[in-house]
């Protein structure tokens, strides 16, 4: 896990210490049209599988688990857990990197900035650990009984949140998927962007 250095609410991204980038880095290329569509389309397999085990969920029980009050403070429970979901990116790097975790205050969005090269394997891990935010109260969301409907619903809600949120993170993960080989690495510039390239 990277040294986490809190930044606090600022205007702006505070990016950390980048190491110096090869001259043949290239810049991973993310849809320049309909980008937000393509990312929620592609949180479709994680999305999916939480909606539709509401519904079945309510079938087998022949209740209805549906509380929607606890489904939107579920919902925002996932949204006040954005720190949390930079600090699992965080965990991937590895310890001699050092990663600023902040808040945008205007925007009220969580950002995180570490400019260690990392593997393509490892970036995938980093991309994809926001994902236990919908999986672990998603599981605890699917064992629970009728008679618990209020935790049910704000689970349930947390998880479906958990889903889409990091729907820009799958879109990253698709992108180095198609771009990327497997003995790359990639790493953030100093323009915020991601960079790819191949050690010598």
């Amino acid at each position: 896990m990277a040294k986490i250095i809190w930044k606090g609410f600022t205007e702006q991204i505070v990016y950390a210490p980048h190491f110096p980038l090869p001259a043949d880095a290239r810049p991973l290329l993310l849809p320049a049209k309909c980008f937000w569509l393509k990312a929620i389309l592609s949180a479709t397999p994680v999305f999916l599988p939480v909606l539709g085990s509401l519904y079945l969920k309510n079938y087998l029980l022949q209740t209805d688990m549906r509380n929607k009050p606890w489904i939107l403070a579920g919902m925002l429970l996932a949204l006040l857990l954005g720190v949390v979901h930079e600090c699992l990116h965080a965990w991937a790097y590895p310890r001699r990197a050092t990663a600023h975790i902040g808040i945008l205050y205007r925007r009220f969005l969580a950002y995180v900035s570490c400019g260690a090269p990392i593997s393509r394997q490892r970036y995938f891990v980093m991309s994809l650990l926001p994902v236990l935010l919908c999986i672990i109260p998603w599981i605890v969301f699917l064992f629970c009984p009728s008679e618990a409907k209020n935790l049910a619903s704000l689970c349930w809600g947390c998880a479906i949140m958990g889903a889409v949120g990091p729907c820009p993170d799958y879109m990253n993960a698709l992108s180095v998927f198609r771009q990327v080989p497997r003995e790359g690495y990639l790493q953030e510039g100093t323009d915020g962007h991601d960079y790819w390239f191949v050690p010598r």
